[in-house]
């Protein structure tokens, strides 16, 4: 993406991944020559691979190593800690520079370590060898890998018990990975960074205040901007600042990143209210590259663009690297504060905004229409390919992420629920029965169909409170807005609706109707076909599962790992800090408190029933066609 500050720096280190790769097979060689008369025993597994399972999420620790190319950059003034062996040179000189430093740091490291046996190498993941090689002098050129992750035991104790020894779910990863890797960072760090890397006027360190979020961080803040008229400090313009999690800001997460913000962008350019990007004072120059990616150059190289960064990375006083970001803040009521009853107009008015965001979103170019455009040169006139692309490489960022709240993965959900019986947390015979109910449902009315269900880009989160009300002055021309935008995947469309109406049923005496009635607003701007009506009553049931469990989950869970924030201070505020209690994020159990009514509610009513009454309420004159 042309604004995204790290979204070149691969095609430098692409050079140097092929030497190292090659200096990896001489010392492997040399190491395995050296080592055949020895005895056949393990070497000391460094730190940073101790516990792990191959192949599981391998290739998160080497990109968080990478965020240090502009970790410790980024860290400068801020008072976030940088490890020595993560520093980098000014923008624009040679990456080799900085790869001086960390090659130091392993050779010092290498000292206290045995080569590796012939039999142990083996055994190894290739990640695993390179660094275990590096760890005994054997690879001294390989750059040191900074464990970015918790400790492993407290990594084994979050994913589900009856899945820990088998081969485990990209989503179960990921959903664990988060609980580790939420940001431990405070106001005051957050503060001092907005002031390093941001020039939006003079802000309020008082203004700052947390706001709920469920794996990120935020915060709200205004600060005063000059008049451009007249020049004085007397504009104020609200914020929000996002730390996102740690699993959010490496890998190909940051490419997610970045659709995040054509999302919000394409959104934004056919009159939907969402958050604004604000840039940071980081520049870069670029140069376009192959399908639709960018290379960061020196300023001086011909046809370079200066871009400003729209994320800053840093690197956590616990080691983690965290992207941030600043977006402006919508002014309004979330729908949740919005008191009810509500009125059938305004209800359907709600889903017509849900149905304008899906036909939007719906409009994103799939892989296959952006080679057919780029293919036909009578079009090429009227497209921008260059901009195609870049909607293609956002598509296939999306595609690649695998979350447990994408419904294409709800039957994963089913492993979190048997751990929490486990655990003794989740021990209502009903409500388990309940929840078994649509497993079975959803593994025989919506799995065979689902080859001939739509695929597009989703919000994927339209719920109460990410759902605005910027207007309520006529009660007939309410205007919505939508935040929150951590959820985006590709997935199938009709989820959209499915999610938008699950969180319609909370706190409603006749939830089939207020469901009914959004429904209608929603076929009105964006027509469901009829296989997607039909599965829909499952997939609505489906998500109320979803929420309930892994809110459930993640309450008692994110107390494993959570760590004190006073471990830097004296033993006295460390002693107290260990003995107050770790509580969860009750921000995770807002749908428990009426999740469970809705779902009975849904389930006594039945499928065929509400299906009946969505095609006598809901449907529309002219549907798509199946």
């Amino acid at each position: 993406m042309t604004t995204h500050c790290d979204a070149a720096r691969h095609g430098a280190m692409g050079v140097r991944a092929r030497e190292q790769e090659s200096q990896v097979e001489r010392r492997t060689r040399r190491v395995r020559q050296g080592s055949a008369g020895e005895n056949e025993t393990s070497p000391r597994t460094p730190r940073g691979t101790r516990g792990r399972d191959d192949g599981a999420g391998d290739g998160d620790e080497d990109d968080a190593a990478e965020d240090g190319e502009n970790v410790a950059r980024d860290g400068q003034g801020a008072g976030i800690s940088t490890p020595k062996a993560m520093t980098t040179p000014a923008d624009g000189a040679d990456d080799d520079a900085a790869d001086g430093g960390a090659t130091k740091a392993t050779r010092l490291g290498a000292q206290r370590t045995r080569a590796p046996s012939e039999k142990a190498l083996e055994a190894m993941s290739e990640e695993q060898r390179q660094v275990a090689l590096a760890a005994s002098g054997a690879l001294p050129d390989v750059p040191s890998v900074v464990p970015t992750r918790a400790q492993p035991a407290a990594f084994a104790s979050l994913l589900p018990s009856d899945v820990r020894s088998a081969n485990v779910p990209t989503t179960m990863i990921d959903e664990a990975e988060r609980k580790l890797r939420r940001p431990q960072v405070t106001a005051s760090e957050v503060f001092r960074l907005l002031m390093a890397h941001y020039d939006i006027g003079d802000i309020s360190r008082d203004s700052m205040r947390e706001l709920p979020s469920y794996d990120d961080k935020n915060w709200y803040f205004f600060a005063y901007c000059p008049d451009p008229v007249s020049g004085e400090k007397i504009v104020k313009r609200e914020f929000v600042v996002k730390v996102h999690n740690g699993v959010d800001s490496s890998g190909i997460s940051r490419g997610v990143l970045a659709a995040q913000e054509r999302v919000m962008a394409q959104l934004g350019a056919h009159g939907i209210e969402c958050p604004r990007i604000i840039k940071s004072k980081l520049a870069m120059y670029t140069v376009p590259g192959p399908d639709g990616t960018v290379n960061i150059v020196s300023a001086d190289t011909p046809g370079a663009q200066r871009e400003f960064c729209t994320r800053v990375t840093f690197l956590a006083t616990n080691q983690v690297a965290h992207t941030l970001r600043v977006l402006t803040y919508l002014p309004g009521k979330l729908l949740v504060d919005i008191p009810l009853p509500h009125s059938d107009v305004f209800v359907r008015q709600s889903g017509v905004f849900v149905g304008r965001i899906c036909s939007v979103l719906n409009k994103w170019p799939t892989p296959q229409e952006i080679t057919l455009v780029s293919q036909r040169a009578d079009l090429q006139d009227c497209m921008s390919i260059r901009h195609l692309e870049q909607q293609g490489m956002c598509w296939k960022a999306l595609e690649s992420r695998a979350r447990l709240w994408d419904l294409r993965y709800f039957m994963d959900v089913q492993y979190f629920m048997k751990d929490l019986v486990v655990r003794g947390v989740f021990q209502d015979e009903i409500r388990v029965s309940m929840c078994n109910t649509v497993f079975n449902a959803f593994k025989h009315l919506v799995m065979p169909v689902s080859d001939k269900l739509r695929t597009g880009i989703l919000h994927n989160d339209l719920n109460e409170q990410n759902v605005m009300i910027l207007s309520d002055l006529d009660p007939l021309e309410n205007e919505f807005g939508v935040i929150d935008f951590g959820d985006v995947v590709v997935s199938w469309s009709v989820n959209e609706v499915a999610i938008a109406m699950a969180y319609c049923a909370l706190n409603k005496r006749d939830p089939i109707r207020d469901m009914s009635v959004m429904l209608s607003g929603i076929q009105s701007v964006f027509p469901l076909t009829p296989t997607e009506m039909r599965i829909l009553p499952c997939l609505i049931a489906a998500r109320l599962v979803t929420s309930l469990v892994m809110g459930m989950y993640s309450y008692h869970m994110q107390i494993v790992g959570e760590s004190p924030r006073d471990a830097t201070k004296s033993p006295v505020a460390s002693a107290e800090a260990r003995q107050t209690p770790v509580t969860g994020n009750s921000y995770v159990l807002t749908t428990q408190k009426s999740g469970w009514t809705a779902l009975s509610r849904l389930l006594a009513t039945g499928a065929e029933s509400m299906f009946k009454r969505f095609i006598t309420d809901g449907f529309s004159e002219s549907p798509a066609s199946a």
